[in-house]
């Protein structure tokens, strides 16, 4: 019996000291980021750089300290997840549905795909104006500019995942009697869920990158209001903090994301 534990203990040291150790690309990434914080803080000083127009990283340290303490940095931060969460939300909602009926109707691809794809063609910023117009400058037009940024990645790869089912599957489904419900249910949505969680990966960054636009132009609070704000008053300290706060949330989502979407790939396999 003890030595049965004597030659556990190793094995379990073993175990605990690998879960600790960082992987290699981990290890690289870290060295990366590290060696661009070096780089960007020495570059003003060599000269090789304009410092007023890049800053450095210790300024930008002590900016966010002084962002997240004198900045109203939770206000302005309440107002731009609002408008991210309401338009996504909406999005979701009405991309879906209409990705599956585009997916599974011929003529309702023949009569809503033109409008779909020209509204898709069409940059935000010149749908704006328009938006304002109708909608006021409060959060409404930030939140119709998240819904059309979003909206389109989703009803796509919806649209694609149920378009493209394996015909295999569909044959043997049909020839064991399936009903129509039970060929939607159990071979063309499982078949679809990784193109719509690429959808929606794709979608989180086109709906962050639509809060900042909509109030970059029309707003007076929010992480684009601020970005505007201490662009034109030249801080760039203070500019890259928020720049540096939508990037790690965009980033945190789409990593959420592509790791249900990697579960799902692994359940498929199965």
């Amino acid at each position: 019996m003890r030595s049965a534990e004597m030659t556990a203990e190793p094995a379990v040291r073993q175990i605990s000291f690998s879960f600790l150790r960082p992987s290699r690309p981990t290890l690289v990434g870290a060295l990366a980021v590290l060696a661009f914080l070096v780089l960007w803080q020495v570059a003003p000083s060599m000269g090789w750089v304009n410092g007023r127009f890049t800053s450095r990283p210790t300024e930008v340290f002590f900016a966010a300290i002084d962002i997240f303490r004198n900045d109203n940095f939770l206000y302005h931060a309440q107002i731009s997840l609002t408008e991210f969460v309401a338009g996504f939300a909406l999005a979701v909602v009405v991309s879906i549905p209409l990705g599956v009926l585009l997916g599974t109707s011929k003529i309702a691809r023949y009569l809503i795909d033109p409008p779909l794809m020209a509204l898709y063609i069409a940059p935000t910023l010149v749908l704006l104006p328009i938006m304002v117009i109708w909608l006021g400058i409060d959060m409404a037009p930030k939140i119709a500019v998240v819904f059309l940024g979003a909206v389109f990645p989703i009803v796509l790869n919806t649209m694609a995942g149920m378009s493209e089912a394996d015909p295999r599957f569909l044959r043997m489904a049909r020839s064991f009697g399936a009903t129509k419900f039970d060929i939607f249910t159990r071979v063309l949505v499982p078949g679809s869920l990784p193109a719509l969680l690429t959808g929606i990966r794709l979608a989180v960054g086109r709906a962050v990158l639509g809060v900042v636009v909509g109030e970059l132009f029309v707003s007076q609070a929010g992480i684009g209001y601020q970005l505007n704000l201490y662009g034109s008053a030249m801080r760039i300290d203070r500019l890259l903090v928020y720049a540096l706060v939508v990037s790690a949330f965009g980033y945190t989502l789409t990593i959420l994301v592509r790791s249900v979407e990697n579960k799902v790939r692994d359940w498929r396999s199965k």
